[in-house]
């Protein structure tokens, strides 16, 4: 029998790799805002050479999710109330535009897309989010559902927009308690987007999504930052 082949890894490849496990990192909090984030240190974390590190820190620093300091290398951007509101009332008015679009022009598949996500929000927001990985599958299906609301959207720099912006705006919102993100009246909103995107009511759907959209900022508002002590210096 012969041995099998095994081709090399190429730079891309890798590149891709730690891309999207730096990006998780970000978004995740493992390191502080403001934290440095050297290439020494992330070639140990990722055990890789520094030029994916390099190139993967670019490609993050053009996303909005790194930020660079003259002659000092990168580090993770700082986070405020002023930032997040910013962030929260542009990516309001990118999906008002996008799930306006989405909902005149999606197609049936659009709309098999919608009904599969929701179903499995639904599952997913049964769970008793006692263990990280539950944790994880319930965000990886919030995300999966705002992808398919909008994949009717036939408009790539509006995507392309929104999909920079929801990056930036996962680093805030993952960082609220749990329980702020999940339960039934947090899957109650979910629905009524759900139902009022298949009812082809694209004003009604603009606005929820829009609503939807700025409940992370209202919510730091709302209390001051005593949850999340991370945006209080």
């Amino acid at each position: 029998m012969d041995s099998p082949v095994h081709q090399p890894v190429s730079t891309e490849t890798l590149v891709d790799v730690v891309e999207g496990r730096l990006r998780e990192d970000v978004i995740n909090g493992v390191w502080e805002p403001g934290a440095r984030l050297g290439v020494e240190d992330l070639r140990h974390r990722y055990a890789t050479g520094a030029t994916p590190i390099r190139e993967a820190l670019s490609r993050l620093y053009a996303e909005g999710l790194v930020a660079m300091v003259h002659n000092r290398g990168f580090r993770v951007p700082l986070m405020s109330l002023e930032d997040l509101l910013d962030i929260s009332r542009t990516r309001a008015a990118i999906e008002m535009a996008a799930v306006h679009h989405a909902v005149e022009f999606g197609d049936s598949r659009w709309e098999d897309a919608m009904h599969s996500a929701f179903a499995i929000l639904e599952r997913r927001a049964e769970q008793t989010f006692s263990i990280q990985a539950e944790r994880l599958a319930y965000h990886d299906a919030h995300h999966a559902f705002h992808v398919a609301l909008l994949s009717g959207c036939r408009v790539p720099r509006l995507m392309a927009l929104q999909a920079r912006l929801e990056l930036q705006h996962s680093r805030y919102y993952r960082r609220l308690p749990f329980g702020v993100v999940t339960g039934p009246a947090r899957l109650l909103e979910h629905r009524r987007l759900f139902e009022l995107a298949l009812a082809r009511d694209a004003p009604a759907a603009a606005a929820a999504v829009a609503e939807h959209v700025m409940l992370t900022a209202h919510y730091v508002q709302a209390n001051n930052f005593s949850d999340i002590a991370f945006l209080g210096a």
